[in-house]
């Protein structure tokens, strides 16, 4: 069974496993984990990785994810950047923080005393209200509260410190990480060239060759200053390699380390069912373009206009998508439904889809139906 070391490993190995709330099967970051560590792999394993042995946080990189603390430094830097961002929204966002400096001010005095806590747990003392839409078009206390925690969440100054489902737990950011972590980030702040340099090795890592483009939309996304000359630097001082792939368009970069071993790189044997927002597939467009599989989330599509279903997750076999089946786990009845099932064009694999479904019920204590 797959140890929380383990979770946190893979955690540190994919840079960033994307969150989200909804759960037709299980939650995305249990899916992630699922598609790497087996059937083994068990939710408390990541809670106690988590909020146990705090080996990984929650912050926002390529959207709001679960990060390794090893990171803290590149995402500390966009903490300390966040609020002066030259954006309208941002404008809009500090405008609105300096009316209610004394009422964030005294949200963090309040969880540093008594947290963690649940937003529903902390008073709305806003001088205003937020007013611009959030999750919905709702004005009201709750928004107010949620809305503040985020931005003193993407600021640096909160944290998550557990949850229940899907609803968190705040607390004073320190207090979410491991003793000193922050004190140390904070001792030795990353530049801007530092920052692109460390998260260009780690983007590469994680996509093995990639495009300028395919770097700027992952791991850390859209936080790679002087991307074009830290790649032109790189590459001249031989750490990196520029390459061509075979089909594809543009320059592609890889470590060079990772360049000369790519002959001896074994090709991918397992079936397994993957989460709509898996790391493989957050650059839609890079998917694409190297696997030829075009994967569109339907969630937020009237029933009526879609074309594949309302879950839909994609089957890799070997190192092909053959397929993509919309499931629906019946919790009450221990059943997964298969809504539906679509296979890619010509690259049907119908007994090794069916083992991967049968796999991912089995792991979720039901059978398939």
């Amino acid at each position: 069974m797959p140890t929380p070391a383990a979770v946190a490993e893979t955690v540190a190995r994919l840079g960033a496993v994307q969150l989200d709330p909804i759960s037709a099967v299980a939650r995305s970051p249990l899916l992630v984990l699922h598609a790497r560590l087996g059937a083994g792999f068990a939710e408390d394993a990541l809670d106690r990785a988590l909020h146990g042995d705090r080996a990984c946080f929650e912050y926002w990189a390529h959207d709001a994810s679960i990060v390794p603390v090893a990171d803290l430094p590149l995402h500390r830097w966009q903490q300390h950047r966040y609020l002066g961002l030259p954006t309208v929204p941002r404008a809009r966002v500090r405008a609105w923080l300096t009316a209610n400096a004394r009422f964030a001010d005294a949200l963090v005095a309040d969880l540093r005393e008594h947290g963690p806590l649940r937003a529903q747990e902390l008073e709305d003392h806003s001088a205003e209200p937020w007013r611009w839409g959030y999750w919905s078009d709702e004005v009201s206390s709750r928004q107010t509260v949620a809305r503040m925690l985020q931005v003193l969440w993407l600021s640096g100054r909160v944290g998550v410190a557990g949850r229940r489902g899907i609803e968190r737990r705040w607390d004073v950011l320190e207090r979410c990480l491991p003793a000193g972590a922050l004190q140390a980030a904070d001792a030795a702040p990353l530049g801007d060239r530092e920052v692109t340099e460390r998260a260009v090795r780690r983007a590469l890592s994680m996509l093995g060759v990639a495009k300028a483009a395919h770097i700027t939309r992952h791991f850390t996304r859209g936080r790679y200053p002087g991307l074009a000359t830290v790649l032109d630097d790189l590459t001249a001082a031989g750490e990196l390699t520029a390459v061509t792939v075979e089909g594809c368009k543009g320059t592609w970069y890889g470590t060079a380390e990772m360049v000369a071993r790519a002959g001896a790189l074994t090709p991918g044997r397992r079936t397994v069912v993957l989460s709509p927002f898996d790391n493989v597939l957050c650059d839609r467009a890079r998917t694409a373009e190297l696997f030829g599989f075009d994967h569109r989330l339907e969630i937020y599509t009237p029933p009526q206009k879609r074309r594949w279903g309302y879950y839909v997750l994609p089957i890799l076999h070997g190192e092909r998508f053959v397929a993509r089946a919309d499931l629906k786990l019946d919790r009450r009845l221990s059943v997964l439904g298969v809504l539906a099932l679509h296979d890619e064009p010509g690259r049907r694999a119908p007994r090794a889809v069916a083992e991967a479904i049968e796999r991912l019920a089995a792991w979720r204590g039901a059978t398939v139906a």
